[in-house]
């Protein structure tokens, strides 16, 4: 996305900010924020929702940019994003990306008051991959097992929490036990069923729908699951099968399928996607 786009809208852009540091090399971090939220570091404009953007590309490397357009979107909606790098399976296996995800969540909240954020309003949209590693997230607040390692980030982010107001989730899929084992997959988890039946176990928000299992809090906020009818490589079922299981367990959910639509409804059908995601987020963190 250009600059000129984002000065058209009246969004400030910080591109590359560092938020944490594992051994891997440093991750960084897009932020876009409403011009008035920029007007926070003189001392006045309002406390915004915020929303972390998390791409997917098969849980490899992260390209902020495939997100920018959400961000630029929701920006000028009122939101402040953020658009986080996290360790793809070429980097680190699982639970990195999971760990760098609420790295950067804590980030959010860390710089709150700087940035012109709510802390108690954050939320996180994803896609594919980064659909699963949100919902993960949303349902493992502050998890002992999956808080990022205090070395890597600055004080005040690992004195921060990880909680999650509301997750959007689109073509994404949540039920591991009922999931192929794709080479992404097993790139991801750092091996098959058998070999790593474990990370299988703990990857799945799934898992954590009861909270009893291990690194699962109870923390289940609102849920919408948005997927395309005709998506040939996560097919919409996943979504359905995880809103079923959502509905058994009480938890606030939404499961929408557009029609006519694959793998990439997020840009195929994007006044959708938008449409759906603004109205649920605009009920949850408003």
């Amino acid at each position: 996305m250009s600059n000129a786009l984002a000065d058209a809208a009246g969004i400030d852009v910080r591109r590359g900010v560092q938020f944490a540091t594992p051994a891997s090399g440093p991750l960084r971090l897009d932020l876009y924020r409403p011009a008035t939220s920029v007007d926070r570091e003189a001392g006045s404009g309002p406390r915004r929702a915020a929303v972390a953007l998390v791409p997917g590309n098969g849980w490899r490397g992260v390209e902020r940019d495939s997100m920018a357009r959400y961000a630029l979107d929701l920006a000028e909606r009122g939101f402040v994003c953020v658009i986080p790098d996290y360790r793809g399976s070429d980097v680190a296996p699982f639970p990195a990306a999971v760990r760098d995800l609420k790295a950067a969540v804590r980030w959010i909240r860390a710089a709150s008051a700087e940035i012109g954020v709510d802390p108690s309003r954050i939320g996180a949209f994803g896609h594919g991959a980064g659909a699963q590693l949100a919902v993960l997230a949303a349902l493992t607040a502050d998890s002992e097992y999956f808080s990022p390692d205090p070395e890597t980030v600055g004080r005040g982010v690992a004195a921060a929490n990880d909680a999650l107001s509301a997750v959007v989730g689109v073509a994404g899929t949540y039920v591991f036990e009922h999931q192929p084992e794709t080479a992404d997959l097993v790139a991801f988890l750092g091996g098959d069923r058998e070999s790593a039946p474990g990370a299988w176990t703990r990857a799945s928000p799934s898992t954590y729908l009861d909270g009893e299992a291990e690194g699962g809090t109870g923390s289940r906020p609102p849920t919408l699951l948005l997927h395309g009818e005709e998506d040939a490589v996560v097919p919409a079922m996943a979504s359905e099968l995880f809103y079923d299981l959502l509905e058994e367990h009480d938890v606030p959910a939404e499961c929408v399928v557009a029609a006519d639509a694959g793998r990439d409804v997020h840009e195929t059908q994007r006044a959708f996607t938008l449409r759906w995601t603004e109205g649920f987020l605009d009920r949850h963190l408003r």
